[in-house]
């Protein structure tokens, strides 16, 4: 019995090796004994750049970032044009309001070719298109401009809404 211990204890000390491991820096594969392959994901060596990556892209967006406000001039520089774009509450003439897309567009270049300096906004709420024109601060204004939209859209009327104000000023 003890004959057939020592055996199979030589036996497997004969198998048995210490792991040996090969370090290839050039590949992204390890080998380790002859039948083990352990593979890297490429995605880590981007992780060891990232520091230099992250001050390329600030550089970056700093580029494209809007340059601080600068009064207009003119050719001769004696006008300067300044002022402001902002939103506020107002009001807006709805000319179209209908389920049918090929209506709303229809009255929105109509619209358009009749009235070529006025905004028209197009919006989709099921089941409904709504064309709403201009940018008008009080209920007065709005409701001039729609006398005058009147005989083209005779089923226009005013609404509140969200315009955009501009205020822009030459001098």
């Amino acid at each position: 019995m003890k004959k057939i211990f020592i055996l199979l204890f030589t036996c497997f000390s004969f198998i048995v090796q210490a792991q040996t491991e090969i370090v290839v820096t050039d590949t992204t594969a390890l080998l380790v004994e002859e039948n083990v392959t352990i593979y890297k994901d490429p995605r880590l060596d981007i992780l060891e750049k990232r520091p230099a990556l992250m001050a390329k892209l600030e550089l970056e967006n700093k580029e494209k970032e809007m340059p601080i406000y600068r009064p207009i001039v003119s050719q001769d520089g004696k006008k300067t044009v300044t002022g402001s774009i902002y939103t506020q509450k107002g009001f807006r003439v709805v000319i179209y309001n209908g389920s049918e897309r090929n209506k709303a567009l229809e009255a929105k270049n109509n619209f358009s070719r009749a009235f070529p300096g006025v905004p028209s906004y197009m919006s989709y709420n099921v089941p409904s298109y709504k064309i709403k024109v201009g940018n008008f601060e009080d209920r007065g204004e709005a409701s001039k401009f729609m006398r005058r939209v009147s005989a083209a859209f005779p089923s226009s009327f005013i609404v509140p809404d969200i315009v955009t104000i501009k205020n822009i000023n030459v001098n």
